[in-house]
């Protein structure tokens, strides 16, 4: 439980701080190319506990299937774990882009900085989800 705990809180400082540079600092200007997509910033603000649950919920649901069956693989599957359900997510991008009005690039932009971030998301809950050294018994 521990490995978990400390997985999640690792991978999940690194999804927030992830968003802040990548939306806040990045895509700033793309977003106010953009005005009438978004929520004005104080209505963003006072919504800003759904970010964090919904990026909490996202870091939940990958370091429980990491767990579930990944765990024995290393690196390498908490990767490989990353890439697969970054695969979908840009699977959901492109079908909200085909309904709703967002810039092309911010899709390209979104989808190519998913990947790497769940990659790095995938080493970070691997490298702490190590499997416990087989004890030796005496």
């Amino acid at each position: 439980m521990k490995r978990f705990i400390v997985a999640f809180i690792a991978a999940y400082v690194f999804m927030f701080f992830w968003g802040w540079l990548l939306n806040g600092v990045l895509l700033k200007d793309i977003y106010a190319q953009t005005p009438n997509l978004w929520r004005p910033q104080s209505e963003m603000m006072s919504l800003f506990h759904w970010i964090i649950i919904g990026q909490a919920l996202v870091i939940f649901a990958f370091v429980m299937i990491y767990a579930s069956g990944f765990a024995g693989g290393g690196v390498i599957a908490g990767i490989r774990l990353g890439i697969v359900l970054e695969i979908a997510a840009i699977g959901m991008r492109l079908a909200i882009y085909a309904v709703q009005p967002f810039p092309g690039k911010l899709i390209v932009y979104g989808s190519i900085s998913g990947l790497i971030e769940m990659i790095i998301v995938g080493a970070i809950v691997a490298a702490i989800y190590k499997p416990a050294p087989a004890r030796m018994s005496t």
